[in-house]
Order: C-alpha cells, then sequence, then structure tokens
C-alpha cells in the first residue's frame, strides 16, 4: 500500500514543482541550476507527509500544495549548500553531480540561496491558504529551517568536526548531547514542518495535533540514525551518495554508540512513533507502514 501511495504522490509533487519551476526564466542559468537541483531526484517524504495529513483528516489537497512545494524548496536548497566544499564537499548526490561541481560554486551558492528566499515567495502568493495561516507558516517555517532548526543545527555539525571527545564519562555525555542537538535540528526540524505547517493550513488542533508533532519528531531521529548506518552499510548504487563523514571526523550515532546500539536506538524510536499511530489514530495503516520504512530503507 506504502509504496504505490508514495508513487502516486511523489508524482503530484513533481508535477506541482515543475509547474512552480516554470516561472523562473531569465537569468537562464540560474532557472536551469534552480531545476537540476529540485528535479533531481529524491524520495519527496516532506511534501508527501502533508498529503498524508490530508488523507488522515479527510481533507483535501488543495490547501497543502504550495506549502508543500515551499518545504520542498527548503529541502533542496540545504542540499545544495550541505554539498559545498566548505561544508560536505560531495560529488554525488542522488546518483548524479551535485550542483556545484555541474554548474561551479559560486552559481550553486546563489541557487541555493534563491530557493530558499522563493520559498517564502511561493507561500506569500499562494491563493489557497488564508493569510492568518500564512503568517503562522511562515513563523513556523522561517523557525525551523533557520537559528532555532536546521541551520542551527548544520552549524553545530561543522563545528563539530574533528573534535577530539574525551573518554570521560562527562567528556562521552556532553558528546552525545551535541549529537542529539545536531540530529533535532539539523534534519528533524523539517520533518517537524512537514507535519505541522499542513495541520495549520487544515486548521486542525487539539491533541492530535499535538501528537503528530511528538511523532514527528521520533521519526526526525529515526531518520537521522538511519542515515548514519545507511553511511557505513548503504551501496552507492543504491544510496546515490559516498558518505565523507568518516574523512571529517563527523560525529554520528555509529561513532558515539556502536553500530549495532544505534541499530537497537533507531527500533526503539520506531516502536515509539508507532505506539503514537496505534494509540491515537488507529493504527492508520499508511502511517505504521510509513514508520516502518524509515526503518527499512535502503537510501
Amino acid at each position: 500500500m506504502l509504496k504505490k501511495y508514495l508513487s502516486e504522490k511523489k508524482e503530484i509533487v513533481e508535477g506541482n514543482l515543475q509547474k512552480k519551476l516554470q516561472k523562473y526564466e531569465y537569468p537562464d542559468e540560474l532557472a536551469e541550476g534552480m531545476e537540476y537541483a529540485v528535479m533531481n531526484g529524491g524520495k519527496r517524504i516532506r511534501p508527501i507527509l502533508m498529503y498524508m495529513i490530508c488523507d488522515l483528516f479527510g481533507k483535501e489537497y488543495e490547501a497543502v500544495e504550495d506549502v508543500a512545494v515551499a518545504l520542498e524548496f527548503i529541502h533542496c536548497y540545504s542540499l545544495v549548500h550541505d554539498d559545498l566544499p566548505a561544508m560536505d564537499d560531495d560529488m554525488y548526490r542522488r546518483g548524479k553531480l551535485t550542483t556545484h561541481v555541474k554548474y561551479g560554486e559560486a552559481p550553486a551558492i546563489l541557487v541555493g540561496d534563491v530557493l530558499l528566499t522563493e520559498a517564502f515567495n511561493v507561500i506569500s502568493n499562494s491563493d489557497k491558504i488564508s493569510d492568518k495561516s500564512k503568517v503562522e507558516i511562515i513563523l513556523k517555517l522561517s523557525k525551523y529551517a533557520g537559528f532555532y532548526g536546521m541551520v542551527g543545527g548544520q552549524f553545530v555539525d561543522i563545528k563539530s568536526e574533528n573534535q577530539i571527545i574525551e573518554k570521560s564519562e562527562k567528556g562521552v555525555a556532553e558528546a552525545r548531547k551535541t549529537l542529539s542537538y545536531i540530529h533535532q535540528h539539523k534534519t528533524g526540524k523539517l520533518l517537524t514542518a512537514a507535519i505541522e505547517l499542513p495541520l495549520i493550513a487544515l486548521g486542525i488542533e487539539g491533541e492530535k495535533k499535538k501528537k503528530l508533532i511528538e511523532y514527528s519528531e521520533l521519526i526526525g531521529i529515526a531518520f537521522q540514525i538511519k542515515d548514519d548506518i545507511l553511511d557505513i552499510e548503504g551501496d552507492f548504487l543504491e544510496t546515490g551518495k559516498e558518505s565523507n563523514d568518516e574523512e571529517n571526523h563527523k560525529m554520528t550515532y555509529p561513532s558515539l554508540y556502536g553500530l549495532e546500539k544505534s541499530k537497537e536506538m533507531l527500533s526503539e524510536y520506531l516502536k515509539k512513533a508507532n505506539e503514537i499511530i496505534e494509540k491515537y489514530f488507529d493504527g492508520n495503516e499508511l502511517f505504521v507502514e510509513l514508520t516502518d520504512y524509515f526503518g527499512n530503507r535502503k537510501k
């Protein structure tokens, strides 16, 4: 069921992305770079989560379409900047050359900049969202993408590279606290956005909103733990990227906890996430399958 759903919704998401990208014409190469960065494959999990929220509450998709595009623009901008030589210095993303390798470093920086900026333009100009909801969505999205979210997590991640961890109990505890902060913010906040923003657009409040946000935080950590595991066990032909984490001496779950412990932690986060779906959403089949997918994905 999930595989078919993801495929169908990915087609819808990419159609909406392509429609938005067509309006950018001149400067030609900037428009081309935007399209390359956005349409360069990917699972589209974040925008698809928004459609899942609509289905969960029996709502129409129209209210989340522009928010889904905006969030995917921000996610793609973050990948473009993440791949840069000053950051992870990656050559491949999703099995293709990274944006800076294909277009050059300066154009890639500007591609990232414009995708971030245009994300808020898409929401502001949307005729599918009420003005009241726009304000709240922009407030939340800027928080989750900025200092108190993804960028803050990315900054701590970079500053933690090549750091020697004290082998004392205190040193290890501090390192684990830092790692938790990185993953909760760098990856987790945009996954929370993927669930919280459509709830705002649809006017969903109360206990169910609270529990879905809690669910998003659990799968956000699980997603990153799985990423760390795939950087060790993943196959380039499936993941589409080569990890530089070891060369950069990055702090990861396997480096701090060991591979087997990391797998146990992954299972525990997924179990807690599924318990929320079972208890508060009648074991919704799509969300249960999605939670399992986060633990079993190959890329």
